[in-house]
């Protein structure tokens, strides 16, 4: 290697405040997962009407899938598994893992549900080829795989990403009887209420982590850097709230899971999520560098290593909970003190299994 290519990857390694906005965007996700299984709240048809509400689906919506896709972005770039075929490859690996989650959180309970005659109006083929956040994931490896194929630059693949975005947005239009059809299109396109997280509607935010990842890693002065990021994007997104509540619109559909406002993500809602989450990256690095080499450090580092892990283990926690409550008859409750403890106790009780799953892969490699 040249050294004029050592210095020019100055930030290698791992980056702290990537690890802790993921680690936090963990908990968000855990909680609002809670909040939507457990929670007797009408978020489908009513918009958050309560202090409540408003916090955690801000926190479960800008501050959780967001903030996933836009480290995994950061992460396609500090891989070290980066070339195009590396990229396709994780791209179906992640495609298969989202479709045996399904199976496992909801078309298995199903059917044990139909063998016990316990009704549901859960549909059996769109909670198997259910769109989630894994499905995305493969997605995203897969197109950012082709275009490195095609030796596309960053700025040409943010490009590329946005005009995505428009074609999903004319997208949300499209209408497709078979649920099957609804599933397999909506790996791309927003075609119906088993898909979360379209390609075009959500590619924006991987392709300008990695965009933001190749600054990063180029970058010589992080807290300068930071601190410009935080006054920038700051003064942006203040100034761009300030003019969207004048001109009366309602920024709770940035957010709201009222209507699947926030799964069709817009123009609007993208530049009104990015630059938080650009501050929040900032914020980490001031607040949390100082832990870096920490036990507590070690433990952000660990979750944020084992995201995938996690994630698959709390859904399965959460979906036989759920199942086990119904034949108990648990009624579903407004407490935002059980919700908020119940998401942290999934949580705890995820990572405790990640560390006895990964303990146990590691004792049968050797």
């Amino acid at each position: 290697m040249k050294e004029s290519d050592i210095n020019k990857y100055v930030n290698s390694g791992r980056q702290f405040e990537v690890d802790c906005v993921k680690f936090f965007a963990i908990f968000y996700i855990v909680c609002i997962h809670v909040y939507e299984q457990y929670g007797s709240f009408d978020f489908y048809h009513r918009m958050p009407d309560s202090v409540f509400r408003n916090m955690i689906e801000f926190f479960g919506g800008p501050l959780a899938a967001p903030v996933f896709m836009f480290c995994m972005g950061i992460g396609m770039v500090y891989t070290h598994h980066k070339s195009a075929k590396d990229f396709i490859r994780r791209g179906w690996k992640l495609l298969l893992t989202g479709y045996c989650l399904n199976f496992f959180r909801q078309t298995l309970l199903q059917l044990i549900g139909m063998i016990i005659g316990v009704e549901t109006d859960l549909d059996i083929i769109g909670g198997l080829l259910n769109v989630d956040i894994l499905q995305f994931a493969g997605m995203s490896f897969l197109t950012i795989g082709i275009m490195k194929r095609s030796k596309l630059s960053a700025r040409t693949m943010c490009a590329i990403a946005i005009l995505m975005q428009a074609v999903g947005i004319c997208g949300t239009k499209l209408s497709i009887k078979s649920v099957a059809m609804q599933d397999i299109v909506g790996l791309i396109l927003p075609t119906g209420k088993w898909v979360a997280f379209p390609l075009t509607l959500w590619m924006v935010y991987s392709v300008f982590g990695l965009y933001f990842g190749e600054i990063l890693q180029a970058n010589m002065d992080k807290k300068k850097m930071y601190h410009k990021l935080i006054t920038v994007f700051g003064s942006l997104f203040v100034a761009y709230t300030v003019c969207l509540i004048f001109s009366g619109y309602d920024i709770r559909s940035f957010y709201a899971l009222n209507n699947d406002f926030y799964y069709h993500q817009t123009f609007l809602s993208t530049l009104w999520i990015l630059p938080i989450i650009i501050c929040m990256l900032g914020i980490c690095y001031y607040l949390f560098e100082s832990i870096k080499f920490t036990k507590i450090g070690n433990f952000i580092r660990y979750c944020s290593s084992s995201l995938n892990t996690i994630y698959i283990i709390q859904w399965l926690i959460i979906a036989y909970g759920v199942a086990f409550s119904i034949l108990l008859g648990i009624d579903k409750t407004e407490s935002p003190y059980v919700i908020i403890s119940g998401g942290i106790v999934v949580l705890m009780i995820a990572i405790g299994i990640t560390v006895l799953y990964k303990k146990v892969r590691k004792r049968r490699a050797n």
